[in-house]
């Protein structure tokens, strides 16, 4: 049996035998809002960026501070906006756990999994749980993966 926490608070799931849990987070969403005053933020092509009702032109902007940019806006990236989804689920067949993490790219997920190598099973790791993750030589790989040291990658290019 799974239990569902959001904020700590227990969540009723539909059925009681639920075998993974699954958070969507709207991909369409905005990726920066404005420091100032807060607008969503698109970037142009020449790295200009403009408020969704305010253009160019901050309007809680001090064109009289001296910075550089005075009177733009001040992106800020929004928290989580680089997830799409994440996902947790479980392999009773498998005795296994998987955690799902997509970054916005098509061709899926960084996936981990711990599992269970079966008590029965003709190896010295009967019994003994495994993790599997992510590596820069996998194939089908979700990005690009940059080893920064044991344990730690940076994602992308």
């Amino acid at each position: 049996m799974m239990s569902l926490l959001v904020d700590g608070q227990p969540v009723d799931t539909l059925e009681d035998d639920s075998e993974s849990v699954t958070v969507e987070i709207d991909g369409d969403g905005p990726t920066h809002r404005c420091g100032a005053c807060g607008d969503e933020l698109i970037e142009t092509a020449d790295g200009r960026w403009l408020g969704e009702s305010s253009g160019a032109d901050c309007p809680d902007a001090d064109p009289d501070d001296g910075e550089p940019a005075a009177g733009g806006h001040v992106p800020q990236a929004v928290p989580l906006s680089w997830c799409n989804h994440a996902g947790v689920a479980t392999d009773d067949a498998e005795d296994s756990v998987t955690v799902h993490i997509s970054v916005g790219d098509p061709r899926g997920a960084f996936t981990f999994t711990v599992r269970r190598v079966p008590d029965d099973a003709d190896s010295v790791l009967a019994g003994r749980l495994l993790l599997h993750v992510p590596s820069p030589d996998a194939p089908g790989g979700h990005r690009p993966l940059t080893p920064l040291h044991d344990g730690t990658y940076l994602i992308g290019s």
